[in-house]
C-alpha cells in the first residue's frame, strides 16, 4: 500500500463544506492503492467558523491522523479589535454591516497577513510533515486549501525535500469573490498573486474544482509549464449518506443550505417571490441553515405568502435530512463571473437528495452545465425574475400533485467513491 500525507486545516470536529472533500477521500483511497496519513490542526489550537462534534464519528476507523498546535494570535488579536466571539466566514457572512473597527481588521488581514490569517499553522506543520515524510514511508504529499497558507507548506516540502507534491486548490486564490472586501492594494495583489503564481508553478499537479477555475490556474502557469498537469476533481457526495433519505416534503419548503453572504444574489429570488405572490395563491416556506447575513434576513421577512426560517448551522446529517424534507433546493454561485467561478461543494449534495434545484448565477456557467447535464434543475441569471417566478409556480404546481423528485441523472461521476479513483489516478501518475 503506497502511503499519502494529506496536509489540511479543516478536519473533524470542524464543520462545513471543505471538510466534507478530504474526509470521505481518506476513507476511499485505500480502494484504490493508497493509505491516507492526514496533518492536521489541534483542534484546541484551531480557529474553525463551525464545529460539528458528529463529523468525528465519521473518520475512517484505519485512518491515521496527526495534529499539531498552531499559533493563533492573529485570531486573539482580531477578537480584542472588534469584540466579536466569532472568526470571520468566509464572505464575512458574519460581518455584513462592518463598523470601523472591522473594516480596519480586513485591511490588516488583507493587507498584512497574507495570503490569509491562519498562517500560523505552517511552521508547526511544516515541523511535523518532514518528520512523518522522513520515517514514515510516504510517496506523494497532498496539501488542500483554503487556507490557502496551507499551499506554502507543501511549497517548502518540495524545495527541501523535493517530494513529489499535489496542491489541491477548492476555491480561487488572488480572484476570490470576497477579494474587493479585503481592501487590498495593489501592492498586496501582486504580492498575493505571485505567491499563488509560484505555488502552481512548482506544484507537480494541481487540482481544480471547476473547470473555469482549472482555466484561471492554467493562464498563470509560466512558460514551458504542461497546461495538462492542472486536472478537475469536482466536490460530490457519498451514496452510503443518503440511503435512508425517504423524507416526503410536508409543505413547499425551499431550503438553502450553508453560509449565505451579503454578496450574493437574494434580489432575484425576491423578486421572484414577489411575482409567485402575484400569480399563485401558494405559500413558500423559505428556510436558510447556516449563516446568513442580516441584509438576506431583512429581504425576506414579513413578506406575505412566504414565511422565513433562519437556522444556525445544522450538523451533517441533519443537514442532509432537511435537504430530503424539502419540495425545492436554493444553490447560489458566489461569482457572477466565469473566470472566478466556484461549483458550491453543496451542489453535488443536493442532486443527491433528488429535489429540485433553484440555482442563481451564470447561464455559461459550470453549474449551469452540470445542471443540464443531469437534469437536476435551472439556472437563472441576475435580474431574470420573471422567469424564476414561473419556474416557482410550477415547481409549487408539481409539490401539489406530489411531483417533487427531481430525475437527475448520471450521479454516479460525482460520487465519492468515483472521484476517490481519479485522485489515486493523479497519485499513481507521478
Amino acid at each position: 500500500m503506497n502511503r499519502v500525507l494529506i496536509i489540511t486545516y479543516y478536519w473533524p470536529p470542524s464543520g462545513g463544506a471543505g471538510v466534507q472533500r478530504w474526509l470521505k477521500f481518506a476513507g476511499y483511497l485505500p480502494s484504490y492503492g493508497w493509505e491516507p496519513v492526514i496533518l492536521t490542526v489541534d483542534p484546541q489550537y484551531a480557529s474553525y467558523p463551525q464545529r460539528d462534534e458528529s463529523l468525528l464519528k465519521k473518520v475512517p476507523p484505519a485512518a491515521e491522523v496527526i495534529t499539531t498546535k498552531s499559533s493563533g494570535g492573529i485570531f486573539r488579536a482580531y477578537r480584542m479589535l472588534t469584540g466579536s466571539p466569532e472568526v470571520p466566514y468566509g464572505g464575512f457572512a458574519n460581518e455584513d454591516d462592518p463598523g470601523f473597527l472591522q473594516r480596519l481588521s480586513r485591511f490588516i488581514r488583507g493587507n498584512f497577513v497574507l495570503p490569509d490569517a491562519r498562517k500560523g499553522w505552517n511552521k508547526h506543520a511544516l515541523e511535523k510533515a518532514v518528520e512523518i515524510i522522513k520515517t514514515g514511508n510516504i510517496r506523494a504529499v497532498i496539501t488542500t486549501s483554503p487556507p490557502h497558507s496551507t499551499q506554502l507548506t507543501g511549497l517548502k516540502l518540495k524545495e527541501s525535500l523535493n517530494i513529489k507534491w499535489i496542491a489541491d486548490l477548492r476555491d480561487p486564490w488572488s480572484e476570490i469573490y470576497y477579494s474587493r472586501r479585503m481592501y487590498q492594494t495593489s501592492l498586496a495583489r501582486r504580492i498575493n498573486l505571485s505567491v499563488e503564481r509560484k505555488v502552481l508553478n512548482a506544484a507537480d499537479r494541481v487540482i481544480a474544482t471547476c473547470n473555469a477555475t482549472a482555466d484561471l490556474f492554467r493562464s498563470k502557469l509560466a512558460d514551458g509549464q504542461l497546461p495538462e498537469k492542472v486536472i478537475t476533481v469536482t466536490n460530490g457526495y457519498d451514496p452510503g449518506d443518503f440511503k435512508h433519505m425517504n423524507a416526503v416534503p410536508e409543505s413547499f419548503a425551499i431550503t438553502y443550505l450553508g453560509t449565505f453572504a451579503a454578496d450574493y444574489d437574494a434580489e432575484t429570488f425576491s423578486d421572484a417571490a414577489d411575482y409567485f405572490t402575484a400569480h399563485s395563491s401558494g405559500v413558500i416556506n423559505l428556510r436558510f441553515i447556516g449563516k446568513t447575513d442580516s441584509r438576506t434576513e431583512r429581504l425576506f421577512s414579513g413578506r406575505k405568502n412566504l414565511n422565513l426560517q433562519v437556522m444556525p448551522y445544522a450538523e451533517h446529517d441533519k443537514a442532509l435530512e432537511y435537504l430530503a424534507g424539502s419540495a425545492a433546493l436554493l444553490l447560489v454561485v458566489p461569482s457572477g463571473s466565469k473566470e472566478t467561478e466556484m461549483i458550491p461543494g453543496k451542489l453535488f449534495e443536493y442532486l443527491a437528495s433528488k429535489r429540485r434545484i433553484i440555482a442563481l448565477g451564470p447561464e455559461d456557467s459550470d453549474v449551469a452545465d452540470i445542471l443540464r447535464k443531469t437534469g437536476g434543475g435551472r439556472i437563472f441569471s441576475r435580474g431574470d425574475s420573471a422567469e424564476l417566478g414561473k419556474y416557482l409556480i410550477s415547481l409549487y404546481d408539481d409539490f401539489k400533485n406530489g411531483n417533487f423528485e427531481a430525475a437527475s441523472a448520471g450521479l454516479e461521476e460525482y460520487s465519492r467513491p468515483a472521484l476517490a479513483e481519479k485522485i489515486a489516478a493523479v497519485l499513481n501518475s507521478l
